[in-house]
């Protein structure tokens, strides 16, 4: 029996053709390498390359073409040459002569009669203790005014010195020009989407529910009047991060109004990272 299989193998051997075996070999290697090959990234896709992000000084004026510069630099005014001062000359005094002084008449000596005091009128106790009491009224009413008007005055001066250190940013270059490390116009001043960004940053509040996400990415158009008034915003891309996108809009819709007018009111699209946001804090 077992002579007979080895017969029939011999018998199929030969009639392989020469090379068959390495030709199937070949063939088998060929198969398991194709998809292997196929799936290998020979050709890496090139992502698009996001704008670089400055901070911004809110000061700053939104220019179409911005000039070589810092976009947190402040604008410096050149201090006016002081005028000379030219001394008038003393006019002359002309001279007067003076006049005869008459001799003054004497006054008989009259003696007037002392006017009679009229009585006082005559108040009584509860008069007297009535208008205390009102006196008293009048001046803890005023006292009261005058301390609300002093913790008034007092939250607008805080309010007031937050928002400008909010909007101060120091520039590492001393005495550097307004503009953008880009910038290639002529005009002092910033880019419309970075002033924009620079904004919503500012009104952006970090959510405690973004600390256990990686790093989300959103990309939202938004549309401002030549006036600064927002008109319309929409999410190209969300983040896919609820608490993110919702941390977005309300810091979109705080920057209703950029507190000056635009060049013109073409869309803003901005790319919000969370983690260039929390290097920016």
């Amino acid at each position: 029996m077992e002579s007979s299989r080895k017969q029939r193998w011999k018998q199929l051997q030969s009639t392989f053709e020469p090379g068959f075996r390495r030709m199937l070999v070949v063939s088998l290697l060929l198969h398991l390498l194709l998809p292997i090959l196929y799936q290998a990234d020979w050709f890496p896709k090139k992502g698009p390359v996001k704008p670089p992000v400055y901070r911004v000084n809110l000061v700053n004026k939104i220019v179409k073409n911005p000039q070589a510069g810092r976009p947190e630099a402040v604008a410096t005014k050149p201090k006016p040459s002081p005028k000379p001062q030219v001394k008038p000359k003393p006019s002359p005094k002309p001279q007067v002569k003076p006049k005869p002084i008459p001799p003054k008449p004497t006054a008989k000596h009259v003696v007037k009669p002392e006017p009679t005091p009229e009585p006082a009128p005559i108040v009584s106790q509860v008069q007297e203790d009535t208008r205390l009491d009102a006196l008293a009224a009048i001046k803890a009413k005023l006292k009261k005014q005058k301390e609300e008007q002093d913790r008034k005055d007092r939250i607008a001066q805080l309010k007031a010195a937050a928002e400008k250190e909010a909007t101060q940013v120091a520039s590492p270059i001393a005495d550097a020009p307004v503009g953008m490390p880009e910038g290639k116009g002529d005009e002092a001043g910033v880019s419309a989407i970075a002033f924009i960004r620079e904004l919503i940053q500012a009104n952006w509040k970090y959510s405690p529910y973004l600390s256990a996400v990686s790093n989300p990415e959103a990309k939202v158009r938004m549309f401002y009047s030549t006036d600064g008034e927002l008109q319309h915003y929409e999410f190209i891309e969300k983040s896919g991060v609820q608490a993110f996108d919702d941390s977005l809009t309300r810091a979109i819709l705080q920057s209703k109004s950029l507190g000056q007018p635009l060049p013109d009111n073409e869309p803003i699209i901005v790319i919000f990272n969370l983690k260039e946001m929390l290097d920016l804090r």
